[in-house]
């Protein structure tokens, strides 16, 4: 079973990294939880929630995981059980933010005792301040593959930049998922902590912490909704130049096509098969035909150029 204890004077921290068969057992065994909160751990929801039990509070929260490689934002689940007494964490180990908690708590003494005579909420506070924080690298990488984008804008390549722009879009789209509903989420687990942890591990300190972590997922969203209104007029913007550059082609084909039809019919008039009742049949008359082409040619040109559609 993938399940790291960690014990402080006040609370306990069960981390398990993986929602398998094994790990729900050991929830079902070891604490008295709602079926239907043991069902959202074992098939996660993909969405954002908090439910408010008799004994404790289960949090649900999406964040999203960027894969430097590959370049695409996946979405992590974190479901978290808590009182007074524990703090459970499941997830898949996949955010960076609890990987290096359980390291620290397992390989710095240091950390430990920074919680070890502290109520759970400061824990807990602390895990979602610094989840927050986790995200504004990755919507640097998003804001970076903007401006790499908005600067390939008008160089001829819009065609090669499309796969790009929805990458982009994508990656937003999966980042919004988790965010829509934090906000709601923190201010319900603000409303309602006294009745959980207590009314005198609620102070002022945690009261400040939590209106910065409010204040971080409003301005996380705001990022959000700048970036996605960025890549839209880029998009937009392409789209537009795509759709310019096959006007101008189809403009260019067009004129061409009514230039060579006279000419087609010209030559086909005069290829017919019949004697004596064809002008300029006589000396030069091959000359003469040729001459006439070019004069319509120049005269369609003139016309084109007179009325400004070339």
């Amino acid at each position: 079973m993938k399940m790291r204890k960690t014990e402080f004077n006040k609370f306990t921290w069960h981390n398990l990294t993986d929602n398998s068969e094994e790990e729900i057992r050991y929830l079902r065994d070891n604490f008295e939880f709602e079926q239907g909160h043991m069902q959202d751990c074992a098939n996660p929801p993909l969405r954002p929630k908090i439910d408010f039990s008799e004994k404790y509070i289960f949090i649900v929260l999406l964040f999203p995981v960027y894969n430097r490689k590959t370049g695409v934002v996946s979405i992590s689940e974190i479901d978290i059980f808590t009182n007074k007494d524990f703090i459970i964490t499941l997830h898949k180990n996949e955010v960076n933010v609890m990987l290096d908690l359980a390291q620290k708590m397992e390989n710095e003494p240091r950390e430990r005792e920074k919680y070890q005579n502290k109520d759970a909420i400061e824990f807990l506070l602390d895990i979602l301040e610094n989840l927050d924080l986790s995200l504004y690298p990755i919507l640097n990488h998003v804001s970076w593959d903007i401006d790499a984008i908005d600067n390939q804008l008008f160089t001829s390549r819009e065609r090669q930049l499309i796969n790009k722009i929805l990458a982009i879009k994508r990656n937003i789209v999966a980042i919004c998922k988790t965010m829509r509903a934090q906000k709601n989420v923190l201010s319900e687990l603000r409303l309602q902590s006294k009745d959980y942890f207590g009314s005198r591990s609620i102070g002022k300190a945690q009261e400040i912490q939590f209106s910065r972590i409010i204040n971080l997922s409003s301005d996380l969203w705001t990022h959000l909704e700048n970036h996605k209104a960025t890549i839209d007029a880029i998009h937009q913007t392409n789209e537009s130049l795509i759709s310019f550059r096959l006007n101008d082609i189809m403009k260019t084909l067009t004129i061409f096509s009514v230039i060579v039809f006279p000419l087609t019919l010209l030559a086909a008039i005069f290829g017919m098969n019949t004697l004596g009742g064809m002008p300029f049949m006589g000396t030069g008359g091959f000359w003469k035909i040729i001459g006439m082409m070019i004069i319509g040619v120049m005269f369609m040109f003139y016309l084109f150029k007179s009325h400004k559609w070339i």
